[in-house]
């Protein structure tokens, strides 16, 4: 089945446009490298508006997808797409990380993608971040309205968010397998492994995440420790990095799970 960018609910034009390009055009977090089985088991972690869970539903129709997404606003439009679209499985009205968890976030409302809890929040990271995807041939006009559409976008709101670690949730919600784990959390990706127990690791067959890796900030030295922590648990791992994205702080890491392993 095909999902049109039409068919979506979104936050922010601008934002759907990108999402619906990166992982329907782009198929940022379904490389040649991951494989979907017919009806596949999909934990999206970082869902925000769901798009990653429709095209997961457009690809395989059978799926069950497991979506995650704390900020309330941005919950209410997944929900919305899932129901819209029929999706089998859960939407969770939160997040998960290494502990249950009552934490303040810094939501961007013009850029929701970029929300985080506050302790890893960086907000002008974020926005040298778009900054250095938009050409402006260094024109000052053209360099003073990108900073104010910025300044706007980038604009914060403070927004108490429940988190959970995982294998809490798969405890309330078993499941036999999880075919495809993806992780989107704006630098809290390690603290959403550090949340599956030992005793689920098993049931995860393959992991498309982003990881943020700065030399100059707490993420230094995060991809190649992430990376060896999961060839540590028996899977095979590829790293890449976008052209778009040389020379910043994201990073995929694909993992897909030996069969010896366990």
């Amino acid at each position: 089945m095909t999902i049109a960018l039409a068919e979506v609910a979104g936050l922010n034009k601008h934002e759907t446009e990108f999402l619906y390009d990166e992982i329907f055009t782009r198929r940022a977090y379904l490389p040649e490298a991951l494989h979907l089985p017919e009806d596949p088991v999909v934990f999206d972690v970082g869902a925000n508006i769901g798009m990653f869970t429709l095209f997961v539903r457009s690809e395989r129709p059978g799926a069950t997808v497991h979506s995650f997404e704390p900020v309330p606003q941005v919950y209410n439009l997944l929900r919305r797409n899932r129901e819209r679209h029929a999706v089998a499985g859960l939407a969770h009205p939160y997040g998960l990380a290494e502990a249950e968890q009552e934490v303040e976030f810094t939501h961007y409302p013009g850029y929701s993608t970029m929300s985080t809890r506050s302790t890893l929040a960086d907000t002008e990271a974020e926005r040298a971040f778009v900054r250095g995807q938009v050409r402006t041939d260094h024109l000052p006009e053209a360099e003073r309205m990108l900073d104010e559409l910025l300044a706007f976008r980038f604009r914060e709101e403070k927004v108490s968010c429940r988190l959970r670690p995982l294998s809490a949730v798969l405890d309330e919600h078993p499941v036999d397998r999880i075919d495809l784990l993806k992780i989107d959390v704006q630098r809290g990706e390690q603290e959403v492994l550090r949340g599956l127990a030992e005793r689920h690791w098993p049931l995860v067959r393959q992991i498309a995440m982003e990881v943020h890796d700065s030399p100059d900030s707490n993420t230094a030295g995060r991809l190649r420790a992430v990376s060896d922590e999961l060839e540590r648990r028996g899977f095979s791992v590829l790293t890449e990095q976008e052209d778009r994205y040389a020379g910043s702080d994201r990073h995929s890491v694909f993992a897909v799970a030996e069969p010896c392993r366990g």
